[in-house]
């Protein structure tokens, strides 16, 4: 019975992690009234959200059939074009290796500096909040080579939901320092929640983390960093459960903009929901994290005449 669902176990691991590929390419990672972006359309991200809906379905069901999955393992290529946060192929040379990259002067480019004096306030506030029903779960850690990632056992179990629409939680994922800023500030550690709605449509939560007392929610996984590249044999399976809820600081301001992906291919639209309150994380998780991955961030990208809206929130 151990054996076989050791089986079961690398089979969903295998659906999961071409989920992710397709999510976000993937290693790392509203205008006017901003409080929800369009579905991308037939390219990009929507592309692959058909594929993205049944391979969730096929982990919530149990299904192998390499069938639901055999399209999402195409985009994977895209993860191994050869683009870094240093060097010929770092940030600053990111839109030769994908042309949305390039930020122009109509581009949506994420990560973006948050200036609170210019934040938009909904009336009322409550108008597109956004709401997290987000559940404890077991997560399986992995080290893409660019950044440390946690994968849900259960794709269906955690979502958001902006504008009446749910997104479901693929994965977390951890920057050194923050990408986003504050007033040009900015912090130790960025996490980022990547959720995915049924139609391929993208909304991530960003959670600022500076270094105080030890982020006890993510102590198991600090305490399991795994320092080179995983597969889906080699990641590491936390043996307790995290409710992401838990990585969200209670009562924060939230900045709601619509952006893109802060990895090639850069997509847009991204709804990015940005928490102004930043959360602890120790000196030791710092570090942990750092001597990994020592600055793996995208520097900020032009505004471009985006509205930046403070938006509520809601935990259910």
């Amino acid at each position: 019975m151990v054996f076989e669902r050791s089986i079961v176990t690398r089979r969903r691991r295998a659906i999961v992690f071409s989920v992710v590929a397709i999510s976000l390419s993937l290693a790392a990672c509203s205008s006017g009234n901003t409080t929800s972006a369009p579905s991308s359309g037939p390219t990009g991200s929507a592309a692959a959200s058909s594929d993205a809906v049944s391979s969730r379905a096929a982990v919530a069901s149990g299904s192998s059939d390499p069938s639901a999955v055999s399209d999402s393992l195409a985009f994977t290529g895209q993860d191994e074009v050869a683009w870094n946060y240093s060097g010929d192929n770092g940030p600053e040379n990111w839109g030769s290796i994908a042309p949305e990259c390039d930020p122009d002067a109509s581009g949506s480019q994420s990560p973006i500096d948050i200036e609170l004096a210019g934040l938009v306030t909904e009336a009322p506030s409550t108008t597109s909040a956004l709401t997290i029903n987000y559940l404890p779960t077991l997560f399986d850690v992995e080290n893409t080579g660019r950044t440390i990632e946690a994968v849900p056992h259960d794709l269906d179990a955690n979502f958001i939901t902006i504008d009446d629409k749910k997104y479901y939680l693929l994965q977390f994922h951890l920057h050194n320092p923050s990408e986003h800023t504050i007033d040009n500030a900015s912090f130790g550690m960025e996490l980022h929640l990547v959720n995915k709605s049924d139609d391929g449509a993208l909304a991530v939560l960003g959670v600022l983390m500076n270094a105080g007392k030890e982020d006890e929610v993510l102590a198991e996984l600090f305490n399991k960093l795994p320092t080179t590249k995983t597969d889906e044999q080699s990641s590491v399976e936390l043996e307790e459960k995290i409710d992401p809820t838990d990585l969200i600081p209670a009562e924060s301001k939230v900045a709601r903009y619509s952006g893109s992906l802060t990895t090639p291919p850069c997509t847009e639209p991204v709804i990015w929901s940005v928490f102004l309150t930043p959360s602890a994380v120790s000196d030791p998780q710092l570090a942990a994290l750092g001597g990994i991955f020592p600055g793996n961030h995208r520097p900020t990208q032009p505004l471009n005449g985006r509205i930046v809206n403070e938006v509520g929130s809601t935990i259910q």
